[in-house]
């Protein structure tokens, strides 16, 4: 965010028509936002498309870097500063137009929690940017609450919310694992590593622009994990142990072995988390499945079990972080 050099100021003869924009100015200059602009307001933000006149007591109030700039002394302000009919401006360099206005939107009345169930993930990613870089911790706070109950630390709400995850463009994770890294959205990684390592390999070979050469390399890893973990409940599935002890049976019903065994080779290959919690089970009735209630018990078990056993590794696979330690580093964030 820099201020520009002196502007001239607008003469009779150079009014904002009602569109917002400087008569005989070119169509690409900036144009006064229609809902955005107070006419009492003491700045104006420019962005590559709009002008946002807004109060710079409000800016100050919520963004700590935006106060701090502003009570840096200027020396020969009225020389040097950019206004707009005597307002100073302020360019947002660095700073989508899209960004600005969802700050902006945030900080003018808006109920930011309900809001951002409306807004989709590349907005929300654009906020939690923007709000970190001016350190708004308000709006951020709200962001963080957002994206941790879509990106959970706990595997019973992650399969909970699992709805709201399966119409998210991947493009748009992958771009919000960029964003969290930066903005150092701690909590949230594991999860988006996992969303963007459980998409065929293609879709990852599409997008790999997207990343740096750092979470292209974890993202990798990971997901070679991923497989090794997810073929080894299908192999742990198979009944190969056997039940209550090294002299038992693995089952004493040929029909429920077969049956259980068919049922598996039927299910297609999916990654540890999309597992249904029943597992083979799923949608199943044991009673008329021909499938013995202590081998369904024992295999729902199993599932539970290793699940969560893979859960809990899973930040550690992907960032080198338990659970626990990326919860210690955002308490200390916040």
């Amino acid at each position: 965010m820099n201020m520009p050099p002196k502007r001239r100021r607008l003469s009779k003869d150079s009014q904002v028509g009602d569109g917002g924009e400087q008569q005989g100015a070119p169509t690409t200059q900036p144009r006064r936002h229609d809902e955005l602009w107070f006419s009492d307001g003491s700045i104006v933000l420019a962005t590559d498309v709009h002008l946002y006149r807004v109060h710079k007591s409000m800016l100050a109030k919520y963004s700590k870097v935006l106060r701090d700039l502003f009570e840096i002394p200027t020396g020969d302000e009225d020389a040097n500063t950019e206004r707009w009919e005597d307002v100073p401006i302020v360019r947002m360099v660095g700073d989508s137009d899209e960004e600005v206005r969802l700050l902006l939107k945030s900080l003018y009345g808006v109920n930011l929690q309900v809001a951002l169930r409306g807004l989709s993930l590349t907005e929300v990613a654009s906020l939690l940017s923007i709000s970190s870089k001016y350190d708004c911790q308000d709006i951020r706070t709200d962001v963080m609450q957002r994206l941790e109950h879509l990106f959970p630390s706990k595997l019973e709400i992650f399969q909970g919310v699992r709805i709201l995850r399966e119409s998210l463009p991947p493009s748009q994770v992958f771009e919000l694992l960029v964003v969290a890294h930066r903005c150092e959205a701690l909590s949230i990684l594991p999860v988006l590593y996992f969303l963007c390592a459980r998409l065929p390999l293609e879709t990852i070979i599409g997008v790999m622009d997207l990343l740096p050469k750092d979470c292209m390399s974890r993202l990798l890893l990971g997901r070679e994990w991923l497989l090794n973990s997810s073929h080894a409940i299908r192999q742990r599935s198979l009944q190969s142990s056997r039940v209550g002890g090294q002299n038992s049976k693995i089952c004493r019903s040929s029909k429920c072995l077969e049956k259980f065994r068919a049922q598996l080779s039927e299910q297609p290959f999916a990654f540890i988390f999309d597992i249904p919690d029943n597992g083979v089970m799923e949608g199943l009735d044991v009673k008329t499945s021909e499938i013995c209630e202590d081998c369904a018990d024992r295999h729902i078990g199993l599932m539970g079990g290793l699940k969560q056993l893979g859960w809990d590794d899973l930040p550690m696979k992907f960032l080198g972080k338990s659970w626990e330690e990326l919860g210690k580093t955002n308490d200390i964030d916040g």
